[in-house]
């Protein structure tokens, strides 16, 4: 609002796109500054301060809404001094006037955005860094919505993959009774499962013991090849087996994601893109483009690979840089069944899943599931995929098989396609030593990190961490607090702590640091809300009335009111920037600092005077109107700010 004023004119005057605004090192410089000048000193061939006059010259001239003056400062910095009057007159009726669409572009958008995120392999628990996937990729999935356009989010259900064939094998064959190949009732199977611990915690367990057993014993790696095969092929028994495990421990996947309040529109399974022929479709699109070939001798004899050429040496030999999409046993990778799955996406394969409803989710909203005895998209009312714009939320280990994807979108002649296809790529989550060594890890003393591995049993499990966060809460708490607020606070704390990272940063999670409720916390930012809504419902009960109008408009805007106004005016800025960017971490670093403006705002509002009144027991009606509708402009946007962030607003704590 105030910033953007500025850039409009400078851009138009410069003819310069980008132009950094900072904060100048003494306040009585100005609010804002800009180092423009010295940027443009060599290109322009003239002194910075000379450059700085000019332009502060001009500005003075046509000045941007809301400003007062320019100057400039040695060696070259111009210098914005902010109408903070002007601000509130226009800012705070509007939001009190908007509302919760204060913020919301005035029209939607015409692009669809497809967003997949979570996509956890449907054969055990999960764990924290699975839901740092789920979180960034539910949290940009708001911000698009709040932006105006349509988006789908669905969760890739890999049904058919090694890690669920690792499981299936370790309940057919670890112990007895174990299965015999003519056996068609899988009931005995079934009853291994101990009755008093949830699928997915056994099947923790389970995954990591049956890479020790494969280790000492070489004939289940060959009954494991057996039973991928019948999975992938959708032979029965085993192919309904599996689906059944897999459908059981989606299930729990669900229910832990809900409690951070993360749904979705649409379950894909693998499965369905086998039934349904999209890799044959794209498998004969690739090969009649020329995008692979089939190598006869070589690392990957047998195979179908995307050439990339060349070969390096490897510990374990030389290693072809040609990506594999079919193996030599005919079997098809996971980069092969994305590549088809993308086409879908962009609705560019003449094929399409069979569609049902899966149920309704805690939101209200249905979660429908891709299903081979489901219905055709034109018989269910609801078009999934077709979109213009694809973001698939996978950590950066994957990025060389996303790069591929989109470099075989590309050699097929879907150009735009692939420029849409966004890997939207973040760091992992490892365990710091003190955390490894409280799960039990001994072997962790020369190691500051440690990563969780699935295959070894090392993590901490998604469900177990977001009790030990709401238990935390509650012994912390001050009085007794509700079960109910208890979990929307310990939801806040986990997703504030998963998005305050920026996607380059790898979290290093601690106990400690993650079960911390004050400081730079979403438990922190719940707490600014809910007093925002106390002091409002107080002012209410006293019969305080504080309807907005010009005259309430005070002489002069103390320091804290302008650090709040100034946070208040930035936050459609903020939401349109993190929509092009996807860098969530800037929204949750402009909540903590909206939160502590209000805070600031709320201990300290005459920060020159030695005693603080609170705002209903203001005796200037003028003033109290002011500072209770300033409260209830920050509730407001407050409010939007945790919405898109995923998080409860409170009305008390």
């Amino acid at each position: 609002m105030i910033r953007e004023g500025v850039l409009d004119v400078l851009r138009k005057y410069l003819g310069v796109e980008e132009i950094p605004l900072n904060i100048p090192p003494g306040k009585e410089m100005g609010d804002f500054s800009s180092a423009i000048a010295l940027s443009l000193a060599k290109e322009r061939r003239k002194p910075p301060m000379e450059i700085a006059k000019e332009i502060a010259g001009y500005l003075n001239e046509n000045l941007p809404p809301f400003i007062l003056k320019v100057t400039c400062t040695p060696p070259g910095y111009l210098n914005f001094k902010v109408d903070w009057l002007k601000v509130a007159q226009a800012l705070i009726p509007e939001i009190l006037k908007r509302g919760d669409s204060f913020g919301k572009p005035p029209s939607l958008r015409k692009e669809k955005v497809f967003v997949e995120h979570t996509s956890v392999n449907p054969n055990k628990a999960m764990h924290i860094g699975h839901l740092r996937n789920s979180v960034l990729g539910d949290t940009v999935a708001r911000i698009l919505r709040w932006l105006g356009y349509s988006v789908d989010v669905c969760n890739y259900i890999d049904d058919t993959g090694i890690q669920v064939v690792d499981v299936v094998s370790a309940l057919l064959y670890l112990d007895p009774p174990v299965f015999e190949k003519d056996t068609l009732d899988l009931n005995l199977i079934w009853g291994k499962i101990p009755s008093d611990e949830p699928l997915d915690y056994y099947c923790w367990d389970l995954y990591a013991r049956f890479q020790e057993e494969m280790e000492k014993d070489i004939s289940l790696s060959q009954k494991r090849e057996r039973v991928l095969h019948q999975i992938e092929k959708g032979v029965p028994p085993l192919s309904v087996f599996a689906k059944d495990l897999a459908t059981k421990i989606v299930h729990s996947h669900l229910d832990t994601v809900a409690e951070l309040s993360i749904y979705f529109d649409l379950l894909n399974w693998e499965s369905d893109i086998i039934r349904q022929g999209f890799w044959n479709a794209t498998f004969d699109l690739l090969k009649e483009k020329g995008v692979i070939r089939f190598e006869e001798k070589g690392p990957n004899q047998g195979c179908w690979v995307v050439p990339y050429g060349g070969h390096i040496e490897t510990e374990e030999g030389v290693k072809s840089l040609d990506k594999v999409l079919v193996r030599s046993n005919g079997s098809i990778t996971y980069t092969g069944k994305d590549i088809a799955y993308q086409l879908w996406k962009f609705g560019l394969l003449e094929r399409d899943f069979l569609y049902k409803i899966w149920g309704t989710q805690a939101n209200g909203e249905i979660l429908w599931t891709t299903s081979p005895e489901g219905e055709p998209a034109s018989k269910i009312g609801r078009s999934f995929g077709k979109a213009d714009l694809v973001i698939n939320v996978i950590d950066v280990r994957q990025s060389y098989p996303q790069e591929v994807v989109s470099e075989c979108l590309g050699q097929m002649g879907f150009k735009k396609q692939a420029e849409s296809s966004i890997h939207l790529a973040y760091e992992v989550v490892n365990l710091s030593a003190q955390a490894a060594r409280l799960l039990g890890m001994v072997e962790t003393e020369e190691k500051k990190t440690v990563a969780m591995s699935g295959r070894s049993g090392t993590g901490v499990k998604a469900k177990d961490f977001i009790q030990l966060v709401k238990r935390r809460i509650i012994e912390k708490s001050e009085q007794i607090i509700e079960e109910k607020v208890a979990q929307a606070l310990a939801a806040s704390a986990i997703r504030y702590y998963l998005l305050k990272y920026s996607l380059e940063s790898q979290i290093i999670f601690d106990f400690d640091e993650a079960l911390k409720t004050t400081g730079d916390t979403g438990v922190y930012l719940e707490y600014a809300y809910a007093r925002a809504s106390s002091i409002l419902r107080k002012a209410e009960e006293k019969g305080i009335g504080f309807e907005w109008d010009d005259h309430c408009l005070p002489t002069h805007i103390t320091e804290t009111e302008r650090e709040l106004l100034d946070s208040l005016s930035q936050f459609s800025t903020i939401v349109e920037k993190v929509g092009k960017t996807l860098r969530v971490s800037q929204l949750a670093e402009y909540a903590f600092t909206l939160a502590t403006s209000f805070t600031n705002f709320y201990e300290h509002p005459d920060p020159h005077l030695k005693n603080q009144t609170l705002f209903i027991h203001l005796q200037d009606p003028k003033l109290r109107t002011f500072r209770l509708s300033l409260v209830k402009a920050f509730k407001l946007v407050m409010g939007n700010t945790l919405s898109l962030l995923g998080m409860s607003r409170l009305q008390k704590i």
